[in-house]
Formats: structure tokens, C-alpha cells, sequence
């Protein structure tokens, strides 16, 4: 009775202890899996504590409300796949066309989460707050390109127009299925960046 008794108590504490532990970044990571695999549907309250294995007490001591969830998560998911990497490319190299090859060679070739990209973009044709958020995060990251082509000497309207080339082939890799070679597919990235860096 008392061995059956401390089993049901280690258990319990075991559970909540596991609850304890989870930060907000936790939950956060949670959601944009769940999202890149089921979409927006998928991001109900009771499903995100299944897939985590924990009580819904654990969730409102991170969030107020669902809605709440979804605010931070597209901003978490702002933050880590854009500003953070222009952020983190900018700090380590120095030239410009460093700065479009990495973040292009990282995006298509790297851990870029093109899940949950292509979740949020499919999520913004149904929600007027996530289609506004993607639009700040497309001109964030045209921003950059088009800083960057700037730098190596290109017009305002030749840098931008070069801007929305590269987007359009980095982002797009991750919408095609090709068939290439992850060394073909770096040659060709490649050879697109240096087309645009070519002058006429």
C-alpha cells in the first residue's frame, strides 16, 4: 500500500514537475511544428497541450488566451527567421554579397523552417492580422537585399528591382520540387546571385 501510494506520488510530481520546466519559448516551438505540419487549424489550446503532454494550467501560466498564443507566436516566428538572421548576418560578415549568399545559402540549403513559412503564408489568406504581419516581414527582408545590392554600388531602383529577384529565388526553393541535387541546387542559387551582381 505504501510502496503503491509513493508510485502514484512520484508520477504526479513527475508530470508537474515536467509542467515546471516548460518555458515559453518551449510552448513557442511547440506551435510553429504543430503549425508547419497541420496549419493554423492545429493550434487550438487543448491540441498544443496534447502534442505537449502537459494541462492547460502549464499554457495559461505563459498566455492569457489563445489569442494571445498566436500574437507571440508570429512574432517569435518573425524574430527567429528574419530579424534575427539579417541581425546575425550582418554582425559576422562584412561585404555585401557575403550577406545575400549566406542568408540565401541558409534559406535554401540550411535548417530554415519552410514549414511553418509556408503555413504562415497559407494562414494569412484567412486571418487580416497575420496577412499584415507577412507583408512587415517581406519588406524587412527586401530592406535587406536591397540594402545590400545598394552597397555594391547599384541605384536605389536597380538595387530594389535586384532585391525582389534574389527574394523570389531564395524563398522559392522551398515551394518547388526540382529534384536537384542539394550541390545542384547550390550552383544554381549561386549563379542567380551572381547574375544579379553583374553589371549590364
Amino acid at each position: 500500500m505504501t510502496d503503491s501510494g509513493k508510485t502514484r506520488k512520484t508520477g504526479s510530481n513527475s508530470g508537474r514537475m515536467k509542467e515546471d520546466r516548460l518555458g515559453k519559448e518551449d510552448w513557442l516551438d511547440a506551435g510553429l511544428a504543430i503549425l508547419g505540419q497541420t496549419g493554423p487549424g492545429g493550434l487550438r489550446i487543448d491540441q498544443v497541450c496534447k502534442a505537449m503532454k502537459v494541462t492547460k494550467g502549464s499554457f495559461y501560466w505563459h498566455f492569457q488566451d489563445r489569442q494571445d498564443f498566436l500574437d507571440t507566436l508570429f512574432a517569435y516566428w518573425r524574430g527567429r527567421e528574419t530579424t534575427s538572421l539579417i541581425q546575425h548576418v550582418e554582425e559576422r560578415y562584412t561585404q555585401p554579397e557575403e550577406r545575400i549568399w549566406h542568408v540565401a545559402e541558409f534559406v535554401t540549403l540550411g535548417d530554415y523552417d519552410i514549414a511553418s513559412e509556408v503555413a504562415m503564408r497559407q494562414w494569412s489568406q484567412s486571418d487580416d492580422t497575420v496577412r499584415a504581419g507577412l507583408t512587415e516581414v517581406d519588406a524587412e527582408r527586401l530592406e535587406f537585399f536591397t540594402r545590400q545590392f545598394a552597397a555594391t554600388g547599384f541605384s536605389p531602383e536597380e538595387a530594389r528591382m535586384r532585391a525582389i529577384s534574389m527574394y523570389s529565388v531564395t524563398l522559392s526553393c522551398g515551394y518547388m520540387f526540382t529534384g536537384e541535387t542539394p550541390e545542384a541546387l547550390k550552383q544554381r542559387v549561386r549563379a542567380s546571385l551572381d547574375l544579379l551582381l553583374a553589371r549590364p
